[in-house]
C-alpha cells in the first residue's frame, strides 16, 4: 500500500512541476506540498535512495550561492546529484527537488543530495533524513518577525544535531557559529581567513556576535573581515576563533575574486568579501567529499552568478546587475561591492514586506545606506519600487542622497523600464525576495543578449 501511495505522490508531484512551469512559475514548493499530502513519508523514502552523502547547507547569508557552487563542483566530478537549485529551501521545496529527479517508482539511486535550507528549518529537515554533513555559513539577524532571535534558532540547531552521526563544517570567523565546539560528540571542521588587505580594525556595522556567547562579556577583535566576522577573543573566558581546517589567504578582489584555499588557487567571477566566504565554504565542502583539486577549480571558475546573486543582464548594451538583499549585513556587503565599481551608475531598490520577505522592514535603517551619499558623484539616480517604495525612498533621503534624484515608482515593470532608460554605464538592482523573480522575468524579457560572458564587458573597478 505504501509503495502505491509513494508512486502516486511522485506522479502527482511530477505533474504539478510540469504544470507550474508551463504557467511560468518556478514549480518548486507546491508540487512537494501536494505529494506530501498524498504520502507524508515521501521525502524520507526518496532520501533513503541516496547511496552516498547528504549535505545540508544553512546559514543567514550565502547558502544559495554556496550550494550552487558545490553543485557545480559535484557535476564536474560526474557524480549523480539531487539539489534544490531553485532556492526553495523549506521542506516542500526540498521534497519537490527529490521528486523531480526520482523515477516514478522511487527506486532511482543517487550519489549525493545537496540541500539548502533556512536556519529555522534545520530541525524539521533532520527529522526526515540523515545528512552526513551540515555546513553553516554564518549567523546574522534576518527576518526576526518570522524566525525569532538568533540565540533561539542556534539553540534549536544545536539540539537537533547533538548526539547524531553528522559532521559539521563551520565558519571559524563567526563567533555565533564557532562556539559549536561544545558539541563534543560531533566531528567539526572549520573554515576562515587569515589577515587580508581588506580588513578593518574598527567596524560600525551591526554585529550580532559582539558579545561572547559563552559568558556574555564583550568580545575583543584584532581585525574585522566584514560585519562581525574576524579575529576575536573573549577577555573573560578566553573564547576565540577555533583552529582552521581550511584556510583562505592571498585574497584579491577586483572585478572578480582570486584567493588560495590552503594550497589550491581559486578564481571566481564573483565579487565581494561575502562571496569570498561562500567560495571557501564550497571548496571546504568539496574537499571533505574527496573531490579532486581540478574539478574544484573548474567548478568555481565556470560558475556564473545567477538567480539574483549579482546576476547580469544586458539592456540597451549596458549591464544591469540583479542582487538579492534581505538583511542589513547582506545589503552592506552588496553596497560595498557597488561602491568599488567606479562606473557611472544608477540604483534601483525593490522593497516588499510580504511573508517571504518578513513583515518588519525596519532593518533598512540598520544598513549603512549612507555610502550612497558619499558616492553620489557616480550614482546619478535612485529609483525605489515595490510595496514599500516610499519607505525605501525615505531611507535614501535620510542617508543624505539628493531628494531631487530619488524617484518612487511602485510598479516593478515601470520602475525597471525607467531606470534602465536613464543615462549610466551600469544599473544595480537590489530586490527583496518576493520581488526578485518578478524583477528577473522583466529583465529577461528586456535583455538584448543572453548568457553574455562577463569578460566581454567587465565592470571597471578600483580593486
Amino acid at each position: 500500500m505504501n509503495r502505491i501511495r509513494l508512486m502516486l505522490a511522485i506522479l502527482a508531484g511530477k505533474t504539478f512541476i510540469i504544470i507550474s512551469r508551463l504557467l511560468g512559475n518556478q514549480g518548486s514548493s507546491f508540487p512537494g506540498k501536494i505529494a506530501r499530502r498524498i504520502y507524508p513519508a515521501v521525502l524520507m523514502e526518496l532520501a533513503a535512495q541516496v547511496k552516498g552523502k547528504i549535505i545540508v547547507i544553512t546559514g543567514t547569508n550565502g547558502k544559495t550561492t554556496t550550494s550552487n557552487m558545490v553543485a557545480r563542483i559535484i557535476n564536474e566530478s560526474n557524480a549523480t546529484l539531487i539539489h534544490n537549485q531553485s532556492g526553495a529551501n523549506m521542506i516542500p521545496g526540498i521534497t519537490t527537488a527529490f521528486i523531480e529527479k526520482s523515477g516514478l517508482t522511487g527506486r532511482k539511486k543517487f550519489e549525493y543530495a545537496l540541500l539548502e535550507t533556512d536556519e529555522a528549518h534545520v530541525p524539521l529537515l533532520l527529522k526526515e533524513l540523515n545528512p552526513s554533513l551540515l555546513l553553516i555559513t554564518n549567523f546574522f539577524s534576518d527576518q526576526l518577525d518570522r524566525f525569532g532571535e538568533l540565540d533561539n534558532i542556534i539553540k534549536k540547531i544545536k539540539a537537533a544535531v547533538n548526539n547524531r552521526e553528522i559532521d559539521l563544517l563551520l565558519n571559524a570567523d563567526d563567533p555565533l557559529t564557532a562556539h559549536f565546539h561544545d558539541l563534543t560528540s560531533l566531528r567539526r571542521y572549520y573554515f576562515g581567513f587569515t589577515a587580508t588587505s581588506y580588513d578593518s580594525y574598527d567596524s560600525q556595522e551591526s554585529r550580532e556576535g559582539r558579545y561572547c556567547i559563552i559568558c556574555g562579556q564583550k568580545l575583543e577583535y584584532q581585525r574585522y573581515h566584514y560585519a562581525g566576522l574576524g579575529k576575536f577573543n573573549c577577555p573573560e573566558c578566553g573564547n576565540h576563533n577555533p583552529e582552521l581546517n581550511f584556510t583562505g589567504h592571498n585574497l584579491v578582489m577586483a572585478s572578480h575574486i582570486e584567493l588560495m584555499v590552503d594550497n589550491i588557487k581559486i578564481t571566481s567571477p564573483y565579487q565581494g568579501f561575502d562571496n569570498a566566504y561562500n567560495i571557501i565554504a564550497a571548496v571546504a565542502t568539496a574537499r571533505i567529499l574527496g573531490i579532486n583539486e581540478q574539478d574544484i577549480q573548474k567548478g568555481i571558475a565556470d560558475y556564473q552568478p545567477q538567480a539574483g546573486r549579482m546576476e547580469t543582464f544586458y539592456i540597451n548594451g549596458r549591464p544591469a546587475v540583479l542582487i538579492l538583499v534581505k538583511n542589513p549585513t547582506g545589503l552592506n556587503q552588496s553596497l560595498n561591492t557597488v561602491i568599488q565599481d567606479i562606473s557611472l551608475k544608477n540604483l534601483f531598490f525593490a522593497l516588499n514586506d510580504n511573508q517571504g520577505d518578513g513583515r518588519d522592514i525596519s532593518w533598512i535603517w540598520d544598513a549603512d545606506i549612507e555610502v550612497i551619499e558619499e558616492e553620489q558623484h557616480r550614482i546619478k539616480q535612485v529609483v525605489c519600487s515595490g510595496w514599500r517604495s516610499g519607505d525605501m525612498a525615505l531611507r535614501v533621503k535620510y542617508a543624505g542622497y539628493p531628494v531631487e534624484r530619488i524617484a518612487i515608482k511602485s510598479n516593478l515593470k515601470e520602475a525597471i523600464e525607467h531606470i534602465t532608460s536613464l543615462e549610466s554605464e551600469v544599473v544595480y538592482l537590489f530586490s527583496t525576495y518576493s520581488a526578485l523573480f518578478k524583477c528577473r522575468k522583466i529583465l529577461e524579457r528586456m535583455s538584448d543578449v543572453r548568457d553574455r560572458k562577463p569578460e566581454a564587458e567587465s565592470m571597471r573597478s578600483e580593486g
